[in-house]
């Protein structure tokens, strides 16, 4: 096993980051835009004691990203039902991945990366105090099969690169939805308001581990999170001079369990044998919730 390795190692990036964005508002309920942004996010250094072993350069880059995006945005029905529709596109270069290797934690860049899609959002108010909304998005999020192009590195962290090009990010369906309902309202002439929620969120299959790939070139197998969707809901009361509200909620109520990461078990198998560990998210839970104002 590599051993640890003192470094005396400068980093020191500096980037300008900027927004452009053209607007039309009809000033009748109608808005369309276009923007364009360039983002920047710092390097820096892997702190693991073994991050410069066998001479390996403890640092990786700053991730940069352009990102474009044009939509619309409208109301109807007297301002009581919105939409928003956009269209989005971001080229990323150096982008920054964290994986856990079984026995490190590295970061380290991938040449590039890009996620393309499009997100509709709908909003409906109505009189009787009981308001709706849903949303869809896609997105492509993707690693180019040119990604390893340019990029230096151990000859491992080339590998796993290498076995990015071509497959999605790591955790990015390409679908995801919300529905909700709301109701918010005084529900007694003596001023006490009650509000009542339900949401339920979807989401579609994602790749748990950083590479869709083992070292003997196959599929690793139980990486796949499948598809689920999760039921939140929630139940409070105000006081008339709003200084007592008291709530009863509860989130993932049909307690789908789903994980959020999926990496190697420490020093335990080999390719194809390989043992692996899941961090699960959070499963049922539900609480009461007391403000007070003063």
């Amino acid at each position: 096993m590599p051993l640890p390795r003192e470094y005396n190692l400068v980093f020191k990036d500096d980037e300008l980051t900027y927004t452009a964005q053209l607007a039309y508002n009809s000033n009748n309920g109608f808005l369309a835009y276009a923007g364009f942004s360039h983002g920047f996010k710092s390097g820096g250094f892997n702190l693991d004691p073994a991050a410069a072993a066998l001479g390996a350069d403890p640092r990786f880059n700053s991730e940069k990203v352009d990102a474009y995006e044009a939509g619309i945005k409208t109301e109807f029905a007297n301002g009581r039902i919105r939409a928003n529709l956009a269209v989005f596109h971001m080229d990323m270069k150096d982008f920054q991945v964290l994986e856990f290797t079984g026995v490190q934690f590295q970061t380290f860049n991938v040449g590039a990366a890009k996620s393309t899609g499009v997100e509709l959002e709908m909003f409906g108010q109505f009189e009787s105090g009981i308001s709706v909304n849903a949303a869809v998005t896609y997105a492509d999020a993707r690693y180019p099969r040119n990604c390893a192009a340019g990029v230096v590195g151990t000859a491992q962290t080339l590998a796993t690169i290498r076995s990015l090009c071509g497959a999605d990010l790591t955790n990015a369906p390409k679908f995801t939805g919300v529905f909700g309902i709301t109701y918010d309202k005084e529900i007694t002439d003596s001023g006490w308001k009650m509000l009542a929620n339900f949401n339920i969120n979807y989401s579609d299959d994602r790749r748990t581990s950083t590479s869709p790939l083992d070292s003997n070139g196959l599929p690793i197998p139980l990486d796949i999170q499948e598809s689920y969707f999760k039921m939140n809901a929630r139940l409070g009361f105000t006081t008339p001079d709003d200084r007592f509200s008291f709530e009863l909620w509860g989130t993932n109520l049909n307690n789908e369990i789903t994980r959020g990461i999926t990496a190697n078990t420490p020093l335990r198998g080999g390719a194809g044998t390989r043992s692996r560990i899941g961090f699960v998210e959070e499963p049922r839970m539900y609480g009461i919730t007391v403000r007070a104002k003063y």
